[in-house]
């Protein structure tokens, strides 16, 4: 999966609420850079661990071609399908229809459906291009997502102006419980 997105990624837990909740109140723009670092790091590090981006992006999946009918997307939700197009050979993509191609169970174990009917069915290419908006987890996700980011970035901040000579500190309990309960992983890759 790669990030397509052109614009900016909203990130989904501000620096001002990230600051508020670990009771930050220096006014260094140094540190304030340094918590951004860590902020943004986290937040990746628990979209990618728990396959539920926090905010919506556009994103491209790579899916090498089959008998399938139904690809399982590797990360939830799935917003909305935005385009399909299958390789040419010589390191190109041909566009193909929507028409004949659907999201399933989109906020749960999401699927692209390819009937009998779609387009791409009697093209040629080995892989097939899946671009789609993802992420925006539930509301009851949301908060684990948000509280795990927080406590990841607090940790790593503080690791980093530690000024004693100890080993890194490891990923705390907590977190560890957070991102278990938010984690998702599909059934199966195709059908």
């Amino acid at each position: 999966m790669r990030v397509i997105d052109e614009n900016p990624i909203q990130p989904g837990v501000v620096l001002d609420d990230f600051k508020r909740s670990i009771h930050f109140l220096v006014d260094d723009p140094d540190e304030e850079a340094a918590l951004h670092l860590a902020l943004q790091s986290a937040e990746a590090a628990v979209a990618t661990a728990t396959g539920c981006p926090l905010t919506p992006r556009l994103v491209e999946f790579n899916v090498t071609r089959g008998g399938w009918h139904r690809w399982w997307f590797p990360i939830l939700p799935v917003q909305e399908l935005v385009g399909l197009a299958l390789d040419d050979g010589a390191g190109g993509w041909v566009d193909q229809p929507l028409q004949g191609a659907w999201v399933q169970q989109a906020h749960d174990e999401p699927q692209l459906v390819l009937s009998d009917a779609w387009g791409g069915r009697s093209a040629s290419g080995d892989l097939l291009r899946v671009q789609a908006r993802v992420g925006g987890a539930d509301v009851q996700t949301i908060s684990r997502l948000r509280q795990a980011i927080i406590l990841l970035a607090k940790e790593w901040f503080e690791a980093g102006i530690s000024i004693e000579n100890e080993d890194a500190p490891r990923m705390s309990f907590g977190v560890h419980r957070l991102l278990k309960q938010a984690r998702y992983r599909r059934p199966c890759e195709v059908a």
